[in-house]
């Protein structure tokens, strides 16, 4: 007798596969910047060389967001959107008095 597989299990396992894969990405992404975190503070206290490789996101150490080294400039230490907004918050919708 074969197997009948319902129309809706066919659309919705490609939907949650995917959906797994973009949260794993999220996950990996931050273990990867940890990572390497931890590779450059080990190579500075052991006076080792940096690391080889290229650079793939910097941390802002105002809103301590990983950008893009491209958004990120050297000489103000800060990435555009903290630069455009003189690193203050952005404006919530909570009322403060």
């Amino acid at each position: 007798m074969p197997t009948v597989v319902p129309p809706a299990l066919i659309i919705a396992v490609p939907l949650l596969v995917g959906a797994a894969l973009i949260l794993t990405r999220f996950r990996l992404a931050g273990l990867r910047h940890a990572y390497r975190e931890t590779e450059a503070v080990l190579r500075s206290v052991l006076r080792l060389p940096p690391a080889s490789g290229l650079v793939c996101a910097i941390r802002c150490p105002y809103c301590c967001r990983w950008v893009k080294p491209r958004r990120f400039d050297l000489r103000r230490m800060s990435c555009r959107s903290c630069i455009s907004t003189l690193a203050r918050p952005g404006r919530g919708g909570d009322l403060c008095l």
